[in-house]
């Protein structure tokens, strides 16, 4: 507990850091560019107050701006913002030193412009999120260079200087005041910076609450999906079970009796052609049986079994011989090709993507519809590919087609629930599922499973050289 709390307060150390950061950039362009905008504009004070000065006073304010341009656009600049904690104080400084320079061209502690240093502790105050510590430093040199400008004035006054008199108590008197603003100034900067902080780290925690709240509800939403998936296959078992034993039965005395004719017609070749004819069918309705009783007698999720993925595809194609019509499925070196893990829901992720790529394939005209079952070893892990050469997917609904009942089928043709069940089952056997497409030409649904430790069979790094075997699926002559 207590090594997540430190990994929770770093986080948000960081998240704190890159915040200020941003804000501090921020802040800085806003106080430059008013700072740009200031200076000059206060040419009119200096034609009443100095009007003898007006000339040299305000070629400081121009220098000034010449000053802060180039800085104002280097605060674009990544390098800069990255260090802006050094040098965004200067949009401050450089006119608190031009207003000591005037201060002390003019008439030392007696000039009002001690006036616009008060501005200036101001805009440290409200504009910069600065810490105490960092409002200290700024107000302590604006006062530093105050007191210079004006004692200097005091000792080599300037031929520009008004007056000669003395002004200690007037130097007292301003600096009383700017050392006032300047207390005001950091204890609004601290109170200001603990708000601050305090707020984004609300901010930061309701994000994460969210965040992870977001996540559960996805959790549950899967669950939900795999309830009701649970409960469809328990109904579809049920009645698998009732129906099995009632069709078994009279099925074993057909082929019998089947057997008996076979035998008592064994010189009549038409009669024979027929009655094996029946024999194919017969066999045919044995292979759905046979793949009904698989989703009677499930396997458990948490078991593991070896199963034959070639033998598993042949049962999907069974159970979906009804959609894919007359579609061909070509298989690539999947002979003798043994995974780990259940059996019937493996059947149940390929009858989904066959189900997926049938619907595919006929809504693209104009093309010969092919759907390609492939695998390769990656490790100890065995990489199955179903691809399509069908309608394929818009890129932007790529991303959402693994979440719930997100569907691109027409409505009333399906619920978006496949591939998220396809999803949750390969999960379950330790991999995961990736999508690739080119909308218009193709899809592959790619899954990984747990690969039976004897296998040996050739890495997707080589070409392989596989065996094609297109496949008529049950149904397609009736």
């Amino acid at each position: 507990m207590e090594h997540i709390d430190r990994h929770s307060k770093a986080n948000l150390a960081d998240a704190y850091r890159v915040f200020d950061l941003n804000l501090r950039v921020r802040q800085s362009k806003v106080g430059c560019f008013l700072a740009l905008l200031l200076m000059p504009a206060g040419f009119t004070l200096d034609y009443f107050v100095y009007p003898h000065l007006f000339k040299n006073i305000f070629e400081a304010r121009l220098l000034s701006d010449v000053f802060l341009i180039p800085f104002f656009a280097l605060l674009f600049a990544p390098a800069v913002q990255r260090r802006i904690r050094l040098v965004g104080s200067l949009w401050l400084l450089v006119p608190a030193w031009v207003m000591c320079w005037m201060i002390y061209a003019s008439e030392g502690a007696l000039s009002p412009y001690y006036a616009g240093l008060c501005l200036v502790l101001l805009a440290a105050c409200l504009l910069m999120p600065y810490t105490a510590w960092e409002a200290a430093i700024v107000c302590g040199i604006v006062l530093a260079s105050y007191s210079v400008a004006c004692i200097y004035h005091q000792i080599a006054p300037p031929s520009t200087s008004v007056s000669f008199s003395a002004a200690e108590g007037t130097l007292f008197n301003n600096l009383y005041f700017l050392i006032l603003t300047s207390i005001v100034c950091i204890t609004a900067n601290y109170h200001s910076a603990r708000r601050r902080f305090e707020d984004f780290r609300l901010r930061h925690e309701l994000d994460v609450n969210n965040k992870e709240l977001a996540a559960t509800l996805k959790k549950l939403q899967e669950t939900e999906v795999q309830l009701v998936q649970s409960e469809k296959m328990n109904a579809l078992g049920k009645l698998s079970a009732g129906l099995l034993h009632e069709v078994n039965n009279p099925l074993n005395f057909t082929f019998m009796a089947l057997q008996m004719a076979e035998q008592e017609a064994a010189e009549n070749e038409s009669l024979l052609d027929t009655l094996k004819d029946i024999g194919q069918g017969m066999t045919r309705i044995r292979g759905v049986i046979s793949d009904l009783r698989a989703f009677a007698y499930p396997t458990k999720g948490t078991e593991q079994e070896s199963f034959n993925i070639d033998e598993t595809l042949t049962s999907a194609q069974r159970l979906c011989a009804h959609e894919l019509g007359e579609i061909p499925v070509a298989r690539e070196q999947l002979e003798g090709i043994t995974a780990l893990g259940s059996k019937t829901q493996i059947i149940h992720v390929f009858m989904n993507l066959l189900v997926n790529s049938a619907h595919a394939l006929r809504k693209k005209a104009g093309s010969t519809s092919q759907i390609t079952i492939s695998c390769t070893r990656a490790g100890n892990r065995l990489k199955v590919n179903v691809k399509d050469n069908g309608t394929g997917v818009r890129p932007n609904d790529l991303p959402r087609l693994l979440e719930p009942f997100f569907t691109t089928k027409d409505v009333g043709e399906g619920m978006g629930l496949g591939l998220s069940i396809c999803h949750t089952i390969v999960k379950n056997h330790g991999g995961s599922i990736d999508i690739t497409s080119e909308e218009g030409q193709w899809t592959q649904v790619s899954f990984d499973l747990p690969l039976e430790p004897t296998m040996n069979i050739s890495s997707g790094d080589s070409e392989p050289a596989f065996l094609e075997q297109s496949l008529e699926l049950a149904g397609s002559n009736a």
